[in-house]
């Protein structure tokens, strides 16, 4: 994985970490406290990771794939020696050509992304090009902010 490919991930897993965290302080109930018992019980006791959910944490409050899975566009700021704006998109294909793609959010959120020779395109997880996507797949989109330019990193289409 290059470096730029590892700056993006660890972008996108920050933004769900905050999101994660925003989403446990708003579902916490200040009214309430609770009462101390005398001894342990059952519920007390931390259970093993193999009775867990996969998407789950202990509190019941969705993981981060859970999270990613249903955001739909954004962006973070990734400090380093040199800051960088990285953002992501989840939606349908408007618009595919030799230098850029239009992609709608279920919201209607619409960018368009720059891509060139160094961007990677997966379709249905496989190794792909720019040609094989089609308007009206399902894509993900993570790339980099510079000025109002958005220059696509990586692309993962789904198909229709």
């Amino acid at each position: 994985m290059n470096k730029i490919a590892k700056i993006v991930t660890a972008g996108v897993s920050t933004v769900a970490l905050v999101g994660g965290i925003g989403a446990g302080i708003a579902a916490a109930d200040p009214g309430t406290t609770p009462t101390p018992t005398a001894s342990a019980t059952a519920k007390d006791k931390p259970a093993d990771k193999k009775d867990r959910p996969a998407d789950k944490h202990r509190d019941g409050l969705p993981g981060r794939r859970a999270l990613l899975a249903r955001a739909l566009h954004g962006e973070a700021t990734l400090g380093g020696e040199k800051h960088r704006v990285v953002a992501f998109q989840r939606g349908a294909v408007q618009e595919v050509s030799a230098t850029s793609l239009t992609v709608k959010s279920e919201d209607g959120f619409t960018a368009t992304y720059v891509h060139n020779g160094d961007t990677k395109v997966r379709k249905q997880g496989d190794k792909s090009t720019i040609s094989a996507i089609k308007s009206g797949d399902h894509v993900r989109v993570l790339a980099l902010k510079d000025g109002s330019t958005l220059t696509a990193k990586v692309i993962g289409d789904r198909g229709q």
